[in-house]
């Protein structure tokens, strides 16, 4: 990422920062989500790089909700309703 990237305590200061403004919320899981997201981790052979999927995979899941990526690593997981972008 060149200059663009940053270390940790940059990172979490942009996310904190990012988190305060008006009208953004954390997705958290509903109903049954970490649950959700221990059977994606132990479901199968997951890659430790795929863990953030899962858990992204996880929240839609038991939230309902329909993910969109263009990341063809979302395919993976069962139960995911997802519109892959080209």
């Amino acid at each position: 990422m060149g200059t663009a990237g940053q270390n940790a305590a940059e990172a979490s200061a942009l996310l904190e920062a990012l988190c305060q403004q008006p009208g953004v919320q954390l997705a958290e899981p509903e109903h049954n989500g970490w649950e959700v997201f221990h059977q994606r981790l132990r479901g199968a052979e997951l890659p430790a790089r795929l863990c953030t999927d899962a858990h992204l995979a996880a929240l839609a899941i038991a939230n309902g909700w329909r993910l969109v990526s263009f990341d063809r690593d979302f395919e993976r997981f069962e139960g995911l309703v997802r519109l892959p972008l080209l």
